[in-house]
């Protein structure tokens, strides 16, 4: 195997990745003005004997963990809050309680619909958010539960990286979530689109987006919503998680 060339601001920028990649048997040298500077090899310099085990190392979400920070932008985000009167599951992931969330709630084969402003802030590790939604990502990653995400979702993990010009990051990010035994993708068609326009008349406040993320983990009975939309948050018509700490 040939090591990967990188530039040394593509390497800065993709280090939580690179790093999942070497410790799975890659290598990667830096280089400078086109000038090999540097390289990033396993430790002991031993290839994984399993190449589908790296494989799915390279694919799996969790290897991708703050890959995204400074994709995204931070100003279009705003964190969710749960309301007062929301429903018994909706829920922060505090500071001050990092148990306080409970993922032994969620039975084995349990779905987890995760909007696009979670797995951005997931990505992005906007605020340490990342921390607090291992057990959850974790947890699909092992098979435990499975994810459910949105058309609109994926559309919103994608655009990130492609406005970096990162086209590789955008391919791995559409791998590790088109993987059907963790993720299961909801496609936005005429159903799903009527059952969205019906939440938006029962709850106003739900832009469009909104209201295809609700319909999307209604429709894939999903235990739980995790989202960084403060109008999912107040949302009364599903269980819903905060992504972020408060």
């Amino acid at each position: 195997m040939h090591p990967s060339p990188l530039g040394v601001e593509e390497a800065r920028r993709r280090l939580p990745e690179l790093l999942e990649r070497a410790a799975a048997g890659e290598e990667f040298v830096i280089q400078r003005h086109r000038r090999p500077m540097a390289a990033l090899v396993p430790l002991g310099g031993q290839h994984p004997t399993n190449p589908h085990k790296r494989q799915r190392q390279i694919q799996s979400l969790m290897s991708l963990q703050g890959s995204g920070r400074n994709c995204w932008d931070p100003n279009q985000r705003h964190p969710a809050r749960p309301a007062a009167t929301a429903p018994p599951l909706v829920q922060p992931i505090a500071t001050s309680k990092p148990a306080g969330f409970e993922p032994s709630r969620l039975v084995q084969g349990s779905r987890i619909a995760l909007d696009g402003s979670a797995l951005v802030a997931f990505l992005a590790d906007a605020k340490g958010t990342g921390r607090y939604l291992q057990p959850l990502m974790q947890g699909i990653a092992q098979g435990t539960w499975q994810g459910v995400i949105s058309s609109v979702s994926l559309a919103r993990v994608m655009e990130g990286p492609l406005a970096q010009g990162n086209e590789q990051l955008a391919q791995r990010y559409a791998a590790a979530l088109a993987n059907p035994q963790h993720w299961l993708q909801v496609p936005a068609d005429g159903e799903l689109v009527l059952a969205a326009a019906r939440l938006q008349r029962q709850e106003p406040q739900l832009d469009t987006t909104s209201a295809l993320e609700l319909a999307t983990a209604i429709a894939a009975q999903a235990t739980v919503l995790v989202t960084d939309h403060p109008a999912l948050a107040q949302t009364a018509q599903h269980p819903v998680l905060s992504a972020l700490r408060i």
